[in-house]
């Protein structure tokens, strides 16, 4: 008689096998659950904190300001206009000149025997066209060799005069009167015709370049007050004037450079030097009694500007038309009017309709105590915590499963 097989068991491991699975299908049910709470409160409309001021009515002033670099309009090099040796200099950098003064000599000596011999010469042809002019009036001698004597005579005052010249300009003299600012020669050296000696300025010409905006040419005129005021070297600071404007645009930029004096005052070793960097500011218009907003409140999209308004719990977004600008505040033409609520601070990525919160200056909500201690999480880390309590939550206890599966092989 056959006996009837034996029925087959479940090895402990394969027991453990479907027990794991079962548990990591549980798993992920529960997570994706958890995932799906977390999103949902995700896309809950959190509030945005923003700072809320009125727009004020005040005074305000248009201004330019341009950065430039002092320049003197008179100022030259002197060159050498003989060749020699350099001597009797006599002036060094930081001396006051006066026009016309010797500032130093050349050796002259070849110069004087050309002037010596060049007088000779004048000497003979004027004693050569005396005699043939005589003979011309007897008429002994024709008009031929009467005009060969006076081209002669002509040909040596010229040459006197060139050496007269070079005798002269063995002298270097000052253009005109100003301060020698650069010496670049030393007593002794030997020059030559067009070599550069020394550099003389005049610092009552002082002046700075500056270029405008092409839109603002018409709000600038000559002789209007410009406050010029030293960068780098501190302290220097006075008011000069518009000496001229160019009359024309410059293409590649779109400005118009002008051309502001500085006063004599402002000149010299207590004040403004050619080429101290230095910062002009025009005053262009001056308005009184208009409404002003703080600059970070002007919110600008393409062309086209607006401010935030708050409406109980909510954002409105205003098209506003604005008139003049300082460094803070801006001028609203059309939109506001004083004493209205406006969005200064946090504006920045709303939108028409969005939902604020009002906070001072400091982050703190308006009217509310301050923040608990210990209470300083940002909201995002709050709902991140909730998300993993929640997970911690419908995740079964691994310490429970192991004592269900030992029971069952039992």
């Amino acid at each position: 008689m056959l006996s009837s097989p034996a029925p087959t068991r479940i090895r402990p491991s394969r027991r453990w096998l479907l027990l794991s699975l079962a548990l990591a299908l549980g798993c992920q049910a529960s997570a994706g659950g958890v995932e799906k709470k977390a999103a949902d409160a995700e896309v809950v409309e959190q509030p945005s904190p923003v700072v809320v001021g009125t727009v004020e009515r005040g005074a305000i002033t248009a201004t330019i300001s341009a950065a430039s670099t002092i320049e003197a309009e008179r100022q030259v090099t002197v060159h050498s206009e003989s060749v020699g040796r350099l001597v009797d200099l006599t002036v060094e950098e930081g001396d006051k000149v006066k026009e016309g003064q010797v500032l130093a000599r050349i050796r002259f000596d070849a110069q004087a025997n050309s002037l010596l011999r060049a007088n000779t010469s004048l000497a003979k042809a004027q004693t050569d066209f005396q005699r043939i002019e005589q003979l011309y009036n007897e008429r002994v001698l024709g008009n031929e060799e009467y005009q060969k004597a006076r081209n002669q005579l002509d040909i040596a005052e010229l040459d006197l005069r060139d050496r007269a010249r070079e005798m002269k300009n063995t002298k270097v003299t000052a253009p005109f009167s100003g301060t020698v600012t650069v010496r670049k020669v030393t007593e002794g050296g030997f020059v030559t015709n067009g070599a550069e000696l020394l550099q003389v300025t005049d610092f009552n010409t002082l002046v700075a370049r500056v270029f405008v905006p092409e839109k603002e040419l018409d709000r600038v005129r000559v002789g209007q007050e410009a406050l010029v005021v030293g960068k780098a070297a501190k302290g220097r600071k006075g008011t000069g004037k518009v000496l001229r404007i160019s009359p024309t645009v410059d293409a590649g930029t779109g400005t118009v450079k002008m051309t502001v004096a500085l006063p004599q005052e402002l000149a010299g070793g207590q004040g403004f030097l050619p080429g101290m960097y230095a910062e002009v500011t025009l005053t262009v218009d001056h308005r009184e009694d208009v409404a002003l907003v703080p600059k970070g409140a002007i919110v600008h999209d393409e062309e086209q500007t607006y401010v935030f308004v708050p409406e109980g719990d909510k954002a409105r977004r205003v098209r506003v038309e604005l008139g003049l600008q300082d460094a803070e505040r801006v001028e609203i033409v059309k939109g506001l009017g004083a004493g209205d609520a406006v969005i200064v601070a946090g504006q920045t990525g709303l939108k028409d309709g969005a939902k604020i919160v009002r906070v001072d200056m400091q982050g703190r909500p308006e009217g509310g105590d301050a923040k608990p201690a210990g209470d300083d999480k940002p909201a995002e880390a709050k709902v991140d915590a909730k998300a993993e309590d929640a997970k911690a939550a419908d995740k079964p206890d691994a310490k429970a499963e192991d004592a269900k599966a030992a029971n069952k092989e039992n």
